[in-house]
């Protein structure tokens, strides 16, 4: 399959309505991804990354301003199962193995068995041996791996991440971060996600759009320079280095004066 979805944010706002009045939840957002690209959302708890990425997956409906999916309204994506979404809790079904929580996918989309597929995907995410064991017998890390398996086996066009490792503790979040990587490179599928690390968005982006607290607005959106694939090496270089403190001092201009 040829993952060359591109997406096209433009002029996005989005006001929530409440008991004690309307929440403007997004601003104004404009932003674009290129077919095959990796782009990370970053802001402070609160800014709209998450109402965002909804609204990418057509789980919310934007107040203002258009989204296009490969030139197609998310709905129309959504409906053709070229959309897949892993979250950070990995939400498995606790007595359906690997395989067969993978292979849900497949059944919920109403898309033929593909054991073939499932089995490849076990090898892709590091479980092989692991296809039997239920998600009680999983560490948090390797469940992890497991959602992302499940985000893909519809062979998606466009991959949606909301803090897939956010619960993991540092050292482990960076080894899911080399593999995520590794499977993104491997499989070539436009991605956005959410992340409140600020090494995770520039170890694995090719841009970062920086987001305002409420509403969201975009501050910056700043392009990551370095070729791939990226090692522990980088992590440990003063480019690296640098190149957070831009992203975080972008972070910090968006916070309102004290």
């Amino acid at each position: 399959m040829d993952h060359t979805i591109d997406i096209a944010v433009a002029n996005v706002s989005k006001t929530f309505a409440t008991a004690a009045g309307p929440v403007e939840a997004l601003r104004d957002i404009s932003f674009t991804v290129p077919p095959g690209g990796f782009v990370s959302l970053v802001g402070s708890s609160g800014s709209g990354k998450s109402t965002l990425l909804r609204a990418l997956a057509s789980l919310e409906t934007p107040s203002a301003g258009t989204i296009e999916l490969g030139g197609q309204p998310p709905l129309q994506r959504v409906r053709a199962h070229e959309l897949g979404m892993a979250f950070q809790d990995s939400a498995l079904l606790p007595w359906r193995t690997v395989e067969r929580n993978i292979a849900f996918a497949l059944q919920t989309a109403g898309l033929p068995k593909d054991p073939d597929y499932v089995r490849h995907l076990i090898e892709l995410v590091g479980l092989r041996g692991f296809e039997k064991a239920r998600p009680a017998q999983l560490s948090g890390g390797m469940r992890q791996r497991v959602s992302i398996a499940r985000a893909l086996v519809t062979r998606p066009q466009l991959l949606l991440l909301d803090e897939p490792f956010g619960a993991l503790d540092e050292l482990l979040r960076e080894k899911l971060n080399m593999e995520l990587q590794r499977i993104w490179m491997h499989e070539g599928i436009t991605t956005v996600m959410v992340t409140h690390s600020v090494a995770e968005a520039v170890l694995l982006s090719d841009a970062i759009v920086v987001m305002s607290p409420r509403p969201g607005r975009v501050v910056d959106i700043i392009e990551v320079p370095f070729p791939r694939p990226r090692g522990t090496e980088l992590l440990r270089s003063e480019e690296f280095f640098r190149l957070c403190a831009t992203v975080s001092d972008s972070l910090r201009s968006a916070e309102p004066a004290a």
